[in-house]
């Protein structure tokens, strides 16, 4: 099976969550870079670092010692690890592998999208896209098209709500007050994603969730 490549956006979710998680601006290290380049570079779907990080996190607020994370390299061996326990799964063991059911991904996907609190012209415009989406043979190809149509997705969103859009852009400003000038718009873009995400309860458009 190949699993499709993650493009930079990859970088970018996993700044955002991790700094979401830690609850303060997030600057990335040579060696924290290093190490999301090694996860893309093994095709390690987004969706399993995601959690895997949630893991970390969830495990040490849970502790009595609540130790500050403040590296990727704290999520290092739980992402090997929920990634060898799911990698069967990716190659077409349990459920079966998105190759084996394209048409019920996407339309769950589309499901997902179209239950958002957005306006439900554009949801739904989006939603059948995405369904449209079926005629690609290729899920690397079908990973791409998504990246794109979820960042037109947002454009059009802020557009068509532009309090919202301020409102969120205003969260964003205050949430890359304190990263470095070099990495402020990577983190200011993943941050965009993710809170307009949560504000109009968009799933992350992704076979691999």
């Amino acid at each position: 099976m190949t699993l499709p490549a993650p493009s930079n956006d990859y970088f970018l979710e996993i700044e955002s969550h991790f700094a979401a998680r830690r609850g303060t601006p997030f600057i990335v290290s040579p060696k924290d870079w290093a190490l999301m380049k090694k996860w893309r570079d093994e095709a390690i779907p987004l969706s399993v670092v995601i959690e895997a990080i949630d893991q970390v996190f969830e495990k040490n607020e849970s502790s009595g010692r609540r130790k500050t994370i403040s590296s990727l390299s704290y999520c290092r061996h739980s992402v090997k690890e929920l990634w060898s326990d799911r990698k069967e799964l990716y190659a077409g063991s349990g459920e079966g592998a998105p190759e084996e059911r394209p048409l019920e991904l996407l339309e769950a996907l589309a499901a997902d999208l179209e239950r958002g609190t957005g306006p439900a012209p554009v949801l739904g415009a989006f939603a059948a896209q995405i369904r449209g989406l079926l005629t690609e043979k290729s899920i690397p190809i079908i990973e791409e098209r998504l990246i794109e149509m979820e960042r037109d997705l947002i454009s059009q969103l802020l557009s068509a709500l532009p309090a919202d859009g301020e409102r969120i852009r205003a969260e964003v400003e205050a949430a890359v007050a304190g990263v470095d000038e070099k990495a402020r718009p990577r983190t200011a873009e993943a941050n965009l994603r993710r809170l307009t995400r949560e504000r109009f309860e968009l799933p992350r458009l992704t076979l691999f969730r």
